[in-house]
């Protein structure tokens, strides 16, 4: 669904109104698409109000010629990385468990030993700020293509590229990824 272009304008004028009927229209998607990054209610809720203010300052510089859906997700997706990238918990696996439930039991009993399963965890961890890192161009192609699920034709849609500079910067982006993972250790060279 995409809002129409007479509720924007109304929206470029500040119409309260236009704004509720905006933010209502989109409410669900952009809660889902936080959720799928924070994986907790409260946080997302927190990033989409901070999207619907970037919304409310940027709907000025929105063009009126593309869907608002894709330029609303985009500023969701940075808002969501943003967040991430500034979140400084440190989650260890005994912190998630309460030694009277069976979770225990069965990290214990998996064929992984808990030091591998911190292993996994610290590397993850590593390997996304790894990726928040990135320059914006490659942040967002790795983004869309393995957080999003999107296909590379998906990508070159949805960013207004052709198909081969979205290979390309994935490529790179790829590249970049590798390095910084063998300079840690994470991979042999």
């Amino acid at each position: 669904m995409d809002i129409s272009i007479h509720v924007i304008r109304r929206c470029k004028q500040k119409e309260r109104e236009a704004f509720d009927i905006l933010l209502s229209s989109y409410e669900e998607q952009l809660y889902r698409l936080c959720f799928h990054y924070t994986r907790n209610h409260e946080n997302s809720m927190d990033i989409m109000q901070e999207v619907f203010i970037r919304v409310f300052r940027a709907i000025d510089s929105f063009d009126e010629s593309r869907p608002f859906w894709p330029w609303l997700k985009r500023i969701a997706v940075n808002s969501c990385l943003n967040y991430k990238r500034d979140e400084k918990h440190l989650y260890t696996a005994l912190e998630d468990l309460d030694m009277d439930k069976p979770d225990l039991i069965n990290v214990i009993a998996s064929h992984h030993s808990l030091e591998e399963e911190i292993i996994v965890r610290d590397t993850g961890r590593i390997i996304e700020e790894s990726i928040l890192a990135l320059p914006e161009p490659y942040r967002m192609v790795i983004t869309l293509r393995y957080l999003e699920n999107m296909s590379y034709q998906e990508i070159a849609s949805y960013l207004d590229l052709p198909l081969g500079t979205v290979k390309s910067t994935l490529c790179r982006a790829r590249n970049i990824l590798r390095k910084q993972c063998q300079a840690l250790g994470l991979m042999e060279v």
